[in-house]
Protein backbone atom coordinates (compact mmCIF):
# COMPACT_ATOMS: atom_id res chain seq x y z
CA UNK A 1 0.00 0.00 0.00
CA UNK A 2 1.68 3.28 -1.21
CA UNK A 3 1.49 5.22 1.36
CA UNK A 4 3.32 15.58 14.17
CA UNK A 5 0.91 14.74 15.39
CA UNK A 6 -2.25 16.49 14.53
CA UNK A 7 -2.93 17.88 18.13
CA UNK A 8 -0.42 18.98 20.92
CA UNK A 9 0.62 15.00 21.54
CA UNK A 10 1.54 14.97 17.46
CA UNK A 11 3.35 17.99 17.45
CA UNK A 12 5.84 17.40 20.47
CA UNK A 13 6.43 13.86 18.16
CA UNK A 14 7.53 15.94 15.43
CA UNK A 15 9.47 18.35 16.66
CA UNK A 16 13.29 18.13 18.33
CA UNK A 17 12.31 14.29 17.03
CA UNK A 18 11.87 14.77 13.44
CA UNK A 19 14.49 17.41 13.09
CA UNK A 20 12.79 19.21 9.71
CA UNK A 21 14.43 22.20 8.49
CA UNK A 22 14.59 24.42 5.48
CA UNK A 23 17.44 25.91 3.63
CA UNK A 24 18.61 27.19 0.36
CA UNK A 25 21.46 28.60 -1.93
CA UNK A 26 22.40 31.53 -3.47
CA UNK A 27 25.51 31.29 -5.75
CA UNK A 28 28.62 28.83 -5.46
CA UNK A 29 31.87 29.88 -4.01
CA UNK A 30 33.74 31.54 -6.46
CA UNK A 31 37.57 31.79 -7.31
CA UNK A 32 37.57 35.18 -5.40
CA UNK A 33 37.17 32.75 -1.99
CA UNK A 34 32.87 34.00 -1.65
CA UNK A 35 30.88 31.83 -0.12
CA UNK A 36 27.07 30.79 -1.51
CA UNK A 37 24.53 31.61 1.11
CA UNK A 38 22.22 28.98 1.83
CA UNK A 39 19.02 30.24 3.33
CA UNK A 40 17.22 27.80 5.81
CA UNK A 41 13.75 28.50 7.38
CA UNK A 42 13.40 25.84 9.92
CA UNK A 43 10.37 25.44 12.62
CA UNK A 44 13.14 23.43 15.08
CA UNK A 45 14.92 26.37 16.65
CA UNK A 46 18.42 27.38 16.29
CA UNK A 47 19.95 25.40 19.41
CA UNK A 48 17.96 22.19 18.23
CA UNK A 49 19.65 22.80 14.17
CA UNK A 50 22.90 24.36 15.51
CA UNK A 51 24.61 21.16 15.37
CA UNK A 52 23.61 20.28 11.97
CA UNK A 53 24.84 23.69 10.81
CA UNK A 54 27.88 23.51 12.21
CA UNK A 55 28.68 20.10 10.77
CA UNK A 56 27.86 21.13 7.08
CA UNK A 57 29.65 24.42 6.61
CA UNK A 58 32.67 22.23 7.98
CA UNK A 59 32.17 19.91 5.69
CA UNK A 60 31.15 21.79 2.48
CA UNK A 61 33.68 25.38 3.66
CA UNK A 62 32.19 26.71 0.44
CA UNK A 63 28.64 27.45 1.47
CA UNK A 64 27.30 29.88 4.58
CA UNK A 65 24.04 28.60 6.12
CA UNK A 66 21.50 31.91 6.85
CA UNK A 67 19.37 30.61 9.36
CA UNK A 68 15.36 31.37 10.18
CA UNK A 69 12.84 30.15 12.38
CA UNK A 70 9.28 30.14 13.15
CA UNK A 71 7.41 27.62 14.93
CA UNK A 72 4.77 24.96 13.88
CA UNK A 73 2.40 24.58 12.66
CA UNK A 74 -0.06 27.98 11.72
CA UNK A 75 2.72 30.26 12.66
CA UNK A 76 5.28 28.27 10.03
CA UNK A 77 3.00 27.53 7.59
CA UNK A 78 1.95 31.55 7.17
CA UNK A 79 5.53 32.53 7.66
CA UNK A 80 6.70 30.69 4.38
CA UNK A 81 3.70 31.73 2.59
CA UNK A 82 4.26 35.06 3.34
CA UNK A 83 8.06 34.80 1.69
CA UNK A 84 7.08 32.72 -1.17
CA UNK A 85 4.47 35.10 -2.16
CA UNK A 86 6.74 37.98 -1.54
CA UNK A 87 9.47 36.86 -4.00
CA UNK A 88 11.72 35.86 -0.24
CA UNK A 89 11.14 32.52 -0.81
CA UNK A 90 13.74 30.49 1.33
CA UNK A 91 15.78 27.75 -0.30
CA UNK A 92 15.03 24.75 1.15
CA UNK A 93 11.74 24.76 3.11
CA UNK A 94 9.37 22.03 5.28
CA UNK A 95 6.74 20.44 3.40
CA UNK A 96 4.47 18.80 5.65
CA UNK A 97 0.61 17.83 6.09
CA UNK A 98 -0.67 21.03 6.19
CA UNK A 99 1.20 22.57 3.64
CA UNK A 100 1.91 20.04 1.00
CA UNK A 101 -1.10 20.65 -1.19
CA UNK A 102 -0.75 24.04 -1.82
CA UNK A 103 3.07 24.08 -2.24
CA UNK A 104 2.25 20.64 -5.22
CA UNK A 105 -0.22 23.05 -6.76
CA UNK A 106 1.00 26.37 -7.03
CA UNK A 107 4.33 25.04 -8.02
CA UNK A 108 6.56 26.07 -5.41
CA UNK A 109 8.99 22.65 -4.35
CA UNK A 110 11.19 20.82 -6.63
CA UNK A 111 10.34 17.39 -7.80
CA UNK A 112 12.69 15.17 -6.31
CA UNK A 113 12.07 11.82 -7.32
CA UNK A 114 14.96 11.17 -9.04
CA UNK A 115 17.39 13.08 -6.85
CA UNK A 116 20.35 10.78 -5.45
CA UNK A 117 19.76 11.23 -1.94
CA UNK A 118 16.05 9.88 -2.75
CA UNK A 119 17.23 6.63 -3.17
CA UNK A 120 17.20 4.96 -0.08
CA UNK A 121 14.36 6.90 1.50
CA UNK A 122 11.09 4.76 2.87
CA UNK A 123 8.69 4.26 0.39
CA UNK A 124 6.30 5.44 3.08
CA UNK A 125 8.12 8.15 3.64
CA UNK A 126 8.20 9.04 -0.33
CA UNK A 127 4.08 8.60 -0.14
CA UNK A 128 3.41 11.45 2.54
CA UNK A 129 4.78 13.86 -0.14
CA UNK A 130 3.51 12.51 -3.26
CA UNK A 131 1.08 13.71 -5.87
CA UNK A 132 0.72 11.83 -8.95
CA UNK A 133 3.36 9.82 -9.04
CA UNK A 134 6.34 12.21 -8.08
CA UNK A 135 7.90 13.17 -4.86
CA UNK A 136 8.15 16.63 -3.85
CA UNK A 137 9.75 16.05 -0.27
CA UNK A 138 12.97 14.05 1.53
CA UNK A 139 11.50 12.78 5.11
CA UNK A 140 13.59 10.49 7.02
CA UNK A 141 12.29 9.31 10.14
CA UNK A 142 8.44 8.21 11.18
CA UNK A 143 6.69 7.63 14.40
CA UNK A 144 3.91 5.10 15.09
CA UNK A 145 2.10 4.73 18.58
CA UNK A 146 0.93 1.27 20.29
CA UNK A 147 -0.93 0.11 23.07
CA UNK A 148 0.93 0.34 26.53
CA UNK A 149 0.06 -2.00 29.14
CA UNK A 150 0.65 -2.70 32.53
CA UNK A 151 2.49 -5.73 32.99
CA UNK A 152 1.32 -6.26 36.98
CA UNK A 153 -2.52 -5.35 36.51
CA UNK A 154 -2.50 -7.66 33.15
CA UNK A 155 -1.32 -10.32 35.51
CA UNK A 156 -4.93 -10.23 37.34
CA UNK A 157 -6.28 -11.33 34.03
CA UNK A 158 -4.54 -13.90 33.50
CA UNK A 159 -3.06 -12.45 30.62
CA UNK A 160 0.69 -11.43 29.27
CA UNK A 161 0.96 -9.69 26.95
CA UNK A 162 -1.82 -7.39 24.57
CA UNK A 163 -3.88 -9.66 22.34
CA UNK A 164 -2.96 -9.50 18.31
CA UNK A 165 -6.57 -8.98 17.45
CA UNK A 166 -9.60 -6.43 18.25
CA UNK A 167 -11.75 -9.41 19.13
CA UNK A 168 -9.17 -10.74 21.39
CA UNK A 169 -8.36 -7.03 22.79
CA UNK A 170 -12.56 -6.87 23.56
CA UNK A 171 -12.19 -10.09 25.54
CA UNK A 172 -9.32 -8.90 27.48
CA UNK A 173 -10.79 -5.61 28.25
CA UNK A 174 -14.14 -7.67 29.68
CA UNK A 175 -11.70 -9.80 32.10
CA UNK A 176 -9.81 -6.65 33.08
CA UNK A 177 -12.92 -5.24 34.19
CA UNK A 178 -14.44 -8.50 35.77
CA UNK A 179 -11.12 -8.89 38.08
CA UNK A 180 -11.71 -4.86 38.85
CA UNK A 181 -9.01 -3.19 36.74
CA UNK A 182 -10.03 -0.55 34.63
CA UNK A 183 -8.68 -2.11 31.44
CA UNK A 184 -8.55 0.65 28.73
CA UNK A 185 -8.28 4.64 28.74
CA UNK A 186 -7.44 7.08 25.73
CA UNK A 187 -8.13 10.41 25.28
CA UNK A 188 -10.47 12.52 22.64
CA UNK A 189 -9.78 15.96 24.33
CA UNK A 190 -6.63 16.19 22.43
CA UNK A 191 -7.50 14.75 19.34
CA UNK A 192 -9.82 11.71 17.58
CA UNK A 193 -8.40 8.32 18.82
CA UNK A 194 -6.03 7.00 17.52
CA UNK A 195 -7.25 3.26 17.18
CA UNK A 196 -9.74 3.95 13.96
CA UNK A 197 -6.17 5.42 11.46
CA UNK A 198 -4.40 1.88 12.78
CA UNK A 199 -7.56 0.15 11.13
CA UNK A 200 -7.60 2.33 8.48
CA UNK A 201 -4.52 1.34 7.15
CA UNK A 202 -5.30 -1.92 7.23
CA UNK A 203 -8.59 -1.47 5.76
CA UNK A 204 -6.52 0.33 2.88
CA UNK A 205 -3.61 -2.21 2.36
CA UNK A 206 -6.66 -4.85 1.90
CA UNK A 207 -8.38 -2.89 -0.48
CA UNK A 208 -5.09 -1.65 -2.17
CA UNK A 209 -6.30 2.08 -2.26
CA UNK A 210 -3.39 3.99 -3.27
CA UNK A 211 -3.58 6.31 -0.37
CA UNK A 212 -1.73 9.26 -2.91
CA UNK A 213 -4.44 9.09 -4.89
CA UNK A 214 -6.84 10.43 -1.81
CA UNK A 215 -6.34 14.18 -2.02
CA UNK A 216 -7.40 13.91 -5.22
CA UNK A 217 -10.75 12.19 -5.04
CA UNK A 218 -13.97 14.61 -5.20
CA UNK A 219 -15.75 14.95 -3.41
CA UNK A 220 -14.01 14.10 -0.39
CA UNK A 221 -15.59 11.37 1.73
CA UNK A 222 -13.06 10.52 4.95
CA UNK A 223 -16.07 10.13 7.07
CA UNK A 224 -17.79 7.40 4.81
CA UNK A 225 -13.89 6.04 3.90
CA UNK A 226 -13.53 5.84 7.77
CA UNK A 227 -16.62 4.10 9.04
CA UNK A 228 -16.38 0.90 9.08
CA UNK A 229 -13.17 1.51 11.06
CA UNK A 230 -14.68 3.56 13.23
CA UNK A 231 -17.79 1.09 13.89
CA UNK A 232 -15.07 -1.73 14.97
CA UNK A 233 -13.14 0.83 17.23
CA UNK A 234 -16.41 1.84 19.09
CA UNK A 235 -17.31 -1.56 20.33
CA UNK A 236 -15.20 -0.45 22.84
CA UNK A 237 -17.77 2.58 24.09
CA UNK A 238 -20.64 0.30 23.14
CA UNK A 239 -19.85 -2.49 24.91
CA UNK A 240 -18.93 -0.38 27.97
CA UNK A 241 -15.30 -1.16 28.16
CA UNK A 242 -14.15 2.28 28.18
CA UNK A 243 -15.66 5.76 30.02
CA UNK A 244 -17.22 8.01 27.70
CA UNK A 245 -15.54 10.85 29.76
CA UNK A 246 -12.86 10.51 27.42
CA UNK A 247 -14.42 13.49 25.99
CA UNK A 248 -12.69 15.37 28.83
CA UNK A 249 -9.13 13.49 29.52
CA UNK A 250 -6.30 15.11 28.36
CA UNK A 251 -3.16 12.94 26.86
CA UNK A 252 -1.44 14.17 30.35
CA UNK A 253 -4.06 13.08 32.16
CA UNK A 254 -4.34 9.50 30.75
CA UNK A 255 -0.77 9.13 31.33
CA UNK A 256 -0.53 10.34 34.76
CA UNK A 257 -3.31 7.57 35.33
CA UNK A 258 -1.39 4.53 33.68
CA UNK A 259 1.40 5.64 35.64
CA UNK A 260 -0.47 6.01 38.90
CA UNK A 261 -1.58 2.10 38.26
CA UNK A 262 -5.28 3.05 37.73
CA UNK A 263 -5.54 1.62 34.36
CA UNK A 264 -4.30 -1.51 32.43
CA UNK A 265 -3.75 -0.14 28.98
CA UNK A 266 -3.22 2.94 26.93
CA UNK A 267 -2.62 4.25 23.23
CA UNK A 268 0.21 6.31 22.89
CA UNK A 269 2.90 6.76 20.79
CA UNK A 270 6.96 6.52 21.95
CA UNK A 271 7.06 10.68 23.21
CA UNK A 272 5.40 9.00 26.32
CA UNK A 273 7.79 5.94 27.50
CA UNK A 274 10.79 7.96 29.16
CA UNK A 275 8.27 9.63 31.46
CA UNK A 276 6.37 6.03 31.93
CA UNK A 277 9.91 4.16 32.42
CA UNK A 278 10.84 6.96 35.04
CA UNK A 279 7.95 5.91 37.04
CA UNK A 280 9.43 2.29 37.71
CA UNK A 281 6.71 0.17 36.54
CA UNK A 282 6.40 -3.02 34.68
CA UNK A 283 5.24 -2.26 31.30
CA UNK A 284 5.68 -3.16 27.62
CA UNK A 285 4.40 -1.82 24.39
CA UNK A 286 2.23 -3.56 21.74
CA UNK A 287 1.20 -3.11 18.23
CA UNK A 288 -2.36 -1.84 17.57
CA UNK A 289 -4.33 -5.15 17.49
CA UNK A 290 -5.32 -6.44 14.14
CA UNK A 291 -9.15 -5.02 13.21
CA UNK A 292 -9.45 -8.25 11.41
CA UNK A 293 -7.61 -11.35 11.63
CA UNK A 294 -5.84 -11.60 8.62
CA UNK A 295 -4.86 -7.98 7.70
CA UNK A 296 -1.47 -6.54 7.71
CA UNK A 297 -0.91 -4.72 10.96
CA UNK A 298 -0.92 -1.02 11.09
CA UNK A 299 -0.76 1.76 13.50
CA UNK A 300 -1.99 5.08 13.79
CA UNK A 301 1.72 6.71 12.64
CA UNK A 302 3.04 9.38 10.21
CA UNK A 303 6.74 10.11 8.51
CA UNK A 304 8.02 13.40 10.30
CA UNK A 305 7.68 16.14 7.93
CA UNK A 306 10.05 16.58 4.98
CA UNK A 307 12.89 19.13 3.47
CA UNK A 308 11.80 20.40 0.37
CA UNK A 309 13.37 22.56 -2.09
CA UNK A 310 12.18 25.85 -4.15
CA UNK A 311 11.23 24.96 -7.50
CA UNK A 312 12.89 28.10 -8.77
CA UNK A 313 16.67 26.91 -7.92
CA UNK A 314 19.44 26.78 -10.53
CA UNK A 315 22.94 26.58 -11.11
CA UNK A 316 24.83 26.72 -7.94
CA UNK A 317 22.01 27.56 -5.64
CA UNK A 318 20.22 24.48 -6.72
CA UNK A 319 23.45 22.66 -6.30
CA UNK A 320 23.84 23.81 -2.74
CA UNK A 321 20.55 23.00 -1.51
CA UNK A 322 21.29 19.45 -2.92
CA UNK A 323 24.45 19.50 -0.66
CA UNK A 324 22.10 20.38 2.24
CA UNK A 325 19.53 17.60 1.49
CA UNK A 326 22.61 15.06 1.24
CA UNK A 327 24.21 15.82 4.37
CA UNK A 328 20.98 15.14 5.81
CA UNK A 329 20.46 11.88 4.49
CA UNK A 330 24.33 11.10 5.15
CA UNK A 331 24.91 8.85 8.54
CA UNK A 332 26.22 11.82 10.53
CA UNK A 333 22.41 13.75 10.56
CA UNK A 334 20.91 10.46 10.97
CA UNK A 335 23.09 9.24 13.80
CA UNK A 336 22.71 12.82 15.62
CA UNK A 337 18.86 12.56 15.24
CA UNK A 338 18.78 9.13 16.06
CA UNK A 339 20.25 10.30 19.18
CA UNK A 340 17.80 12.91 19.65
CA UNK A 341 15.14 9.82 19.48
CA UNK A 342 14.33 10.20 15.85
CA UNK A 343 12.97 6.28 14.88
CA UNK A 344 14.93 6.75 11.31
CA UNK A 345 13.53 5.17 8.40
CA UNK A 346 16.01 5.41 6.25
CA UNK A 347 17.23 2.21 4.26
CA UNK A 348 20.89 0.65 5.01
CA UNK A 349 21.11 2.62 9.01
CA UNK A 350 20.43 1.01 11.63
CA UNK A 351 18.64 2.67 14.37
CA UNK A 352 18.36 2.11 17.93
CA UNK A 353 15.30 2.38 19.98
CA UNK A 354 13.90 1.84 23.18
CA UNK A 355 13.87 -2.09 23.95
CA UNK A 356 10.08 -1.26 25.09
CA UNK A 357 9.42 0.28 21.60
CA UNK A 358 11.20 -2.41 19.66
CA UNK A 359 8.45 -4.67 18.14
CA UNK A 360 5.97 -1.65 17.12
CA UNK A 361 9.41 0.32 15.31
CA UNK A 362 9.67 -3.32 13.68
CA UNK A 363 6.03 -4.24 12.68
CA UNK A 364 5.37 -0.53 11.87
CA UNK A 365 7.71 1.97 11.84
CA UNK A 366 10.21 0.10 9.03
CA UNK A 367 8.06 -1.58 6.69
CA UNK A 368 5.79 2.16 6.60
CA UNK A 369 2.90 0.38 8.40
CA UNK A 370 1.47 3.33 9.81
CA UNK A 371 -1.55 5.92 8.69
CA UNK A 372 -2.55 8.87 10.13
CA UNK A 373 -5.63 10.38 8.05
CA UNK A 374 -4.97 13.87 8.03
CA UNK A 375 -1.50 13.40 6.12
CA UNK A 376 -3.99 11.87 2.84
CA UNK A 377 -6.54 14.11 2.20
CA UNK A 378 -7.30 17.54 1.20
CA UNK A 379 -7.42 20.49 3.96
CA UNK A 380 -6.71 18.43 6.53
CA UNK A 381 -6.94 21.79 8.99
CA UNK A 382 -10.81 21.61 8.50
CA UNK A 383 -10.37 18.09 8.70
CA UNK A 384 -9.24 17.43 11.74
CA UNK A 385 -11.55 20.31 13.16
CA UNK A 386 -14.36 18.69 12.21
CA UNK A 387 -13.73 15.11 13.07
CA UNK A 388 -12.70 16.15 16.71
CA UNK A 389 -15.82 17.80 17.04
CA UNK A 390 -18.02 14.85 15.90
CA UNK A 391 -15.67 12.27 17.11
CA UNK A 392 -16.62 13.52 20.34
CA UNK A 393 -20.28 14.15 19.75
CA UNK A 394 -20.07 10.21 18.45
CA UNK A 395 -18.57 8.96 21.78
CA UNK A 396 -20.82 11.26 23.96
CA UNK A 397 -23.56 9.08 22.42
CA UNK A 398 -25.33 11.91 20.68
CA UNK A 399 -24.80 11.11 17.25
CA UNK A 400 -25.34 8.06 15.17
CA UNK A 401 -22.00 6.94 13.34
CA UNK A 402 -24.00 7.42 9.99
CA UNK A 403 -24.26 10.50 11.40
CA UNK A 404 -20.85 11.41 12.16
CA UNK A 405 -19.45 10.24 8.76
CA UNK A 406 -22.41 12.17 7.12
CA UNK A 407 -21.04 14.90 8.99
CA UNK A 408 -17.64 14.93 7.88
CA UNK A 409 -17.91 14.82 4.80
CA UNK A 410 -20.60 17.42 4.58
CA UNK A 411 -17.92 19.80 6.03
CA UNK A 412 -15.46 18.76 3.76
CA UNK A 413 -17.70 18.91 0.38
CA UNK A 414 -18.24 22.35 1.90
CA UNK A 415 -14.91 23.91 1.28
CA UNK A 416 -13.13 24.60 -1.51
Amino acid sequence: MKLKRAWKGIAAALGVGMMVSAMGACGAGGADGSKTTLTFLSWNNEQVMRPYIDQFEQENPGIKVDFSYSPPTPEYIQTLQTRLVGNQAPDVFIITSENKADLIKNGYVRDLTNEPFMRNISQANKDFVSHQGKVYGMSVSSWASGIVYNKDLLAKAGAKEVPQTWDGFLQLCKKLKAAGVTPFLETIADGPSRIPDAFMGSQFDRDKVDVTSLIDRRPQKPGSDQREAAAAWMKLYDQGLVTRDTVGISGDDMKTQFINGQVAMICTGPWDLPSIGQAGLKYGMAPMPLMEKGMVNYAQGSPSPAYAIYSHLKGDKLKAAQKFLTFMDGHWALQRSADNGDAITVQGFKAKVKPEYEQVYRTNVQPGHYFLLMNFYAKPDVLTTVRQSETQQLVQGSISLDQWAKAIDDKMASVK
